[in-house]
């Protein structure tokens, strides 16, 4: 058949301007004329129509590998073509479709569908079905956008407590917060990070084997500065732990001067971080996933059924008045504000200068037995089991606490060793000595 590509792509380009029909296009062409004198062109125009389309492919081809070139303009002239024989190759399948329509009926357009587009329709319908997929984070319970957040890489940052540390910075922002006496009666916090990313963290301070033990299951890199020789014996020497400390890490942290409130601030309550510069050291190291069990959450498609709240306002007696928490609940956004027994809201300061009360979702006193350390200092119990108070939705659950080792998730079960689903959002564990502390609410 002779017709050359220009020929071919203005009845293309008619077709596709003018909206010609297939029969329309295929009269224009120097193949038509000769298939007339054979035979009538309505009685097999499939067929015809078939043949007329691999010849001019054939031409194409045969063309294309006369032309072939080393030089990049040729190179373009082939992409350009391809491109437009492409577009030209849909532009006919839609005209012969519409004509099966026409002639074949029903069958001959389902056969026709199904012999050329049955793979794309199988792949859009599987797409359709990812993009309807909810992603809930491991840590938080709460739905993410990005199903690679469900493996992000987990910090746990050592956050301190006592008065010339607050306001802290990035404590409203963690996933899972724990938070023990680190020495002398004062607590100290360590704040799980994994999908959150705030611009301000700290003061942090050292790490101590309580919360060592407690961030192990969660495979996390642990930012601290120094800490008791036991706990960084077991983060430095045991492959199992990622240590980022700030001691041999000092590009990721800064000591500031002041706070963003204006506050003037000294060492050792001056150390601070960011999501930025934790994310950029876990890269450099390669801590790029962390893959853990997180707590057992609540069907967020569950119909709650109202209860009576019994536990609107919660205190935990952890050592004495500069360190134990009251939680207060608050039925409009279903979460308990956090302050200090000894008077004032306890805030999270922003990197802007404001302040967020800090708010969890979950409050859980966990009672735990108190093991010297031989130094003078105490650490705790996190393996084995014990009493736990699960507070949420203003109400209480008296529940246990188990562990069986330090690689294991901790658990909240009830009387039957089933797992007590907790309200999606953060979760707040506070842990008290089983020999002098306590907890009360009303």
């Amino acid at each position: 058949m002779k017709m050359s590509r220009g020929g071919y792509k203005i009845h293309v380009r008619k077709a596709e301007d003018e909206d010609h029909t297939l029969e329309e296009l295929y009269n224009q062409s120097e193949f038509a004329k000769e298939k007339a004198t054979a035979k009538k062109k309505d009685e097999n125009v499939n067929d015809d129509i078939a043949e007329f389309l691999d010849a001019e492919n054939s031409e194409l081809d045969e063309t294309e590998l006369k032309e072939k070139k080393s030089s990049k303009k040729a190179r373009q002239k082939r992409e350009k073509r391809e491109k437009t024989k492409r577009s030209a190759g849909k532009i006919i399948s839609i005209i012969i479709l519409a004509l099966l329509i026409i002639s074949g009926g029903t069958f001959g357009v389902l056969a026709f569908f199904t012999a050329n587009h049955g793979e794309e329709s199988s792949d859009f319908a599987y797409d359709d079905a990812e993009s309807d997929k909810i992603y809930y984070s491991p840590l938080t319970g709460l739905e993410v956008s990005d199903p690679n957040l469900l493996k992000a890489a987990t910090t746990c940052v050592m956050i301190e407590n006592s008065p010339d540390a607050r306001p802290q910075s990035g404590l409203d922002q963690a996933g899972v917060i724990y938070e023990a006496i680190a020495e002398g009666g004062i607590t100290r916090f360590m704040a799980i990070y994994q999908e959150a990313k705030p611009e301000l963290i700290g003061p942090v301070r050292s790490v101590r084997l309580t919360y060592a033990e407690m961030a192990k299951p969660y495979k996390c890199s642990i930012a601290h500065v120094g800490g008791a020789q036991n706990a960084l014996n077991l983060i430095r020497n045991n492959g199992e732990f990622r240590d980022i400390d700030q001691f041999f890490n000092g590009n990721y942290y800064w000591r500031a001067n002041t706070k963003p409130n204006g506050k003037r601030i000294y060492a050792p309550h001056n150390v601070y971080t960011d999501a930025t510069h934790l994310d950029s050291l876990n890269y450099k190291k390669g801590y790029t996933e962390s893959t853990f069990t997180g707590f057992t959450r609540l069907d967020p498609d569950a119909i709650q059924e109202p209860v009576e709240q019994n536990a609107t306002t919660v205190r935990i007696n952890i050592s004495s008045a500069l360190y134990n928490p009251i939680f207060t609940y608050d039925a409009n956004t279903n979460s308990y504000k956090r302050a200090h027994t000894s008077g004032g809201p306890h805030y999270s300061l922003r990197k802007d200068g404001s302040q967020v009360q800090i708010s969890p979702k979950v409050v859980i006193a966990m009672k735990t037995t108190p093991v010297a350390r031989g130094d003078g200092y105490m650490d705790y119990k996190t393996t084995g089991g014990g009493d736990a108070f699960i507070f949420q939705n203003g109400t209480v659950i008296a529940a246990k606490w188990q562990r069986n080792d330090v690689n294991s998730p901790l658990r909240f079960i009830d009387n039957e060793g089933n797992d007590i689903n907790l309200v999606r959002g953060q979760v707040w564990v506070s842990i008290y000595p089983s020999n002098s502390g306590s907890v009360n609410w009303n």
